[in-house]
C-alpha cells in the first residue's frame, strides 16, 4: 500500500503558524494605527446655514399688508438667517488657532439690522462675540474663541433684503481642517457617519472574521488530512 504525503496546503501546522502571524499582522496594525491617532488629534470646525427664511410671502410683500420694525427702524424686506459653527474634532479649537486673532467672516447677501441670538451647547460652553463688519453692512464677525469639544453655536440674525446664498469670506484656522456642510443630507449620510465614527470597530470585525475563516479552512485541511 503507497501512503503518499500530503500537500503542504494541507497541514495543520502550517495553517496555525499562518493564523499566528496574520492575527500578529493585524494586532500591530491596529496599534501602530491607534498610536497615530491618539499623538495626532484632528482639529475640525463644520460649518453651515440652517435657514435663509423670509418673515414674508409673496402676498404680503406685493400688497404691503404686513409691516415689520426693529425698534424704531421699518424692516421692508426681512429675512432670518440661521448659521451654523460645530467643533467635530476630537480635540477643541483654541484662540491660538485663530491666524492672527482675525475673525471668521461671513458675508449673508443683504443689510443686517440686527443679531437676534446666539446660543451654544452644550452647557457650560462660551458664545463668541459676533458683530456686524463696519467695512459692510451685509458682513458679520465671529471672533476669535475657544470652541471645545464637540460645542455647536448657533447665530441667528434678521437682514433686509432679498434671499441670496450666505458667503463664508474668510475662516482664518490654522491646523484645523475646515468643512462647509450643506443643511440637506444624502440619503446614506448618516450611515456613512457612523461607519467612520466605528471605523476601528469594523476593522477589528474584518479581523475576526478574517481569523475565523482561516480556522474553517484549517479545519478542513485536518479532516481532508484524516480521510488520506
Amino acid at each position: 500500500m503507497q501512503i503518499t504525503a500530503p500537500a503542504w496546503y494541507e497541514s495543520g501546522s502550517f495553517w496555525q503558524f499562518g493564523i499566528t502571524i496574520f492575527v500578529a499582522m493585524a494586532l500591530g496594525a491596529l496599534g501602530a494605527f491607534a498610536t497615530l491617532r491618539a499623538n495626532n488629534p484632528k482639529r475640525r470646525l463644520v460649518y453651515r446655514t440652517l435657514a435663509n427664511t423670509s418673515l414674508f410671502t409673496a402676498s404680503h410683500s406685493q400688497t404691503g399688508a404686513l409691516a415689520v420694525t426693529h425698534g424704531t427702524t421699518p424692516v421692508s424686506r426681512p429675512r432670518v438667517v440661521e448659521l451654523e459653527l460645530r467643533n467635530a474634532g476630537r480635540r477643541d479649537i483654541t484662540v491660538a488657532q485663530f491666524h492672527r486673532s482675525d475673525p471668521i467672516k461671513c458675508d449673508l447677501g443683504a443689510d443686517i439690522v440686527a443679531v437676534l441670538d446666539v446660543s451654544t451647547g452644550p452647557a457650560g460652553s462660551t458664545p463668541p462675540s459676533v458683530a456686524v463688519d463696519p467695512a459692510s453692512r451685509a458682513g458679520l464677525l465671529i471672533g476669535p474663541c475657544l470652541l471645545a469639544r464637540k460645542q455647536v453655536v448657533q447665530i441667528s440674525v434678521l437682514v433686509d433684503g432679498p434671499q441670496s446664498d450666505v458667503e463664508y469670506l474668510s475662516v482664518p484656522l490654522i491646523d484645523v481642517d475646515r468643512r462647509k456642510e450643506e443643511v440637506v443630507e444624502l440619503p446614506f449620510e448618516p450611515i456613512r457617519r457612523v461607519m467612520t465614527s466605528f471605523g476601528v470597530t469594523w476593522a477589528m470585525w474584518m479581523m475576526m472574521a478574517a481569523v475565523g475563516a482561516l480556522g474553517i479552512i484549517n479545519l478542513i485541511a485536518r479532516q481532508g488530512c484524516g480521510l488520506l
